[in-house]
């Protein structure tokens, strides 16, 4: 959609409904003209689990987020994302809370991820990534693509991933440390955050696509700034180190570096993933051309691949 388009033919018409995407131009123009006429404002972002390809290669998403507060990335300021974790009341909500818990284990059983093209870990992989050993700690550091907006507006600009690696290696000395590329970098489309150079004198570097959920399930703990693969970490059990403030951090799942005052409350992993992946998004099936929901969208994933 051209948000510039919407938002212009908003204005003359009076409804002054601004829409645009996220912290990207058409969500900084969505904010100028609420903020300049008033109105309301949504911004919009893609939902955590999102297509089976890439987006950067056009296949069609099955989820979005509308935020008429913030947008979730953005811990430098309220959404409506925050705004749910910190005043929802998910004890008297049976059937969310019922729902999240089945979503999860499908999400776990199923290996969803945000993208679904890569392949699943076979023993080949483990065999390349000296990851044949059961009883071997593996810990996980995850780069992101340099210029990531959740890298800016979560707060991780003060770290670099060599820190990360640097804070993995003392907390971690009997573990061993592997450092995993952002998807969107191996397909050529972007640039990493991470000085590869440094990263290979510590780090086993995963270079190979390779489907989020199913790698994970080898590693015990990882290391991120804002990564939406961090939540993932947590789905599978592991602990999470953020250098960052990911929707995810400052309510007592992970191990942060920094501190949000807004964030008030407790939350289990269970809690957040209903307020993240059902609460706050809404499904629609690209195949189908219908609306959907968080199962119908798993089960038409798990069908294409």
């Amino acid at each position: 959609m051209n948000y510039y388009f919407y938002n212009i033919k908003t204005l003359l018409s009076g409804e002054k409904c601004f829409k645009g995407w996220g912290r990207k131009k058409t969500g900084r123009f969505a904010r100028w003209c609420h903020n300049k006429f008033g109105g309301t404002i949504v911004l919009l972002e893609d939902g955590f689990i999102r297509s089976l390809g890439l987006g950067v290669n056009g296949s069609p998403s099955f989820s979005l987020v509308e935020d008429n507060i913030g947008i979730y990335y953005d811990a430098t300021a309220p959404s409506k994302l925050e705004n749910i974790l910190n005043t929802y009341d998910f004890a008297s909500d049976a059937k969310l809370m019922k729902d999240a818990a089945k979503a999860m284990k499908l999400v776990q059983k199923h290996c969803i991820s945000k993208y679904n093209n890569a392949p699943l870990v076979d023993e080949g992989f483990l065999t390349r990534y000296e990851m044949t050993d059961s009883n071997e700690k593996r810990v996980l550091i995850i780069a992101q693509t340099a210029g990531d907006a959740s890298l800016e507006y979560g707060l991780a600009g003060q770290f670099s991933t060599s820190q990360m690696i640097e804070s993995a290696l003392i907390e971690n000395p009997d573990a061993k440390l592997y450092l995993k590329v952002h998807p969107d970098v191996l397909s050529g489309k972007k640039s990493s955050d991470v000085d590869v150079v440094y990263a290979k004198k510590h780090c086993i570097i995963i270079e190979e696509n390779v489907n989020p959920i199913s790698l994970l399930k080898h590693f015990s703990k990882v290391y991120t700034k804002t990564s939406g693969m961090g939540f993932e970490a947590l789905i599978v059990g592991c602990e999470c180190v953020c250098f960052g403030m990911p929707y995810y951090a400052g309510w007592g799942v992970t191990q942060d570096k920094l501190t949000c005052k807004r964030r008030v409350k407790q939350r289990s992993v269970e809690e957040i993933f209903a307020a993240s992946y059902i609460l706050y998004t809404r499904y629609y099936n690209p195949y189908k051309k219908k609306d959907s929901d968080i199962f119908d969208t798993i089960e038409e994933i798990v069908a294409h691949k």
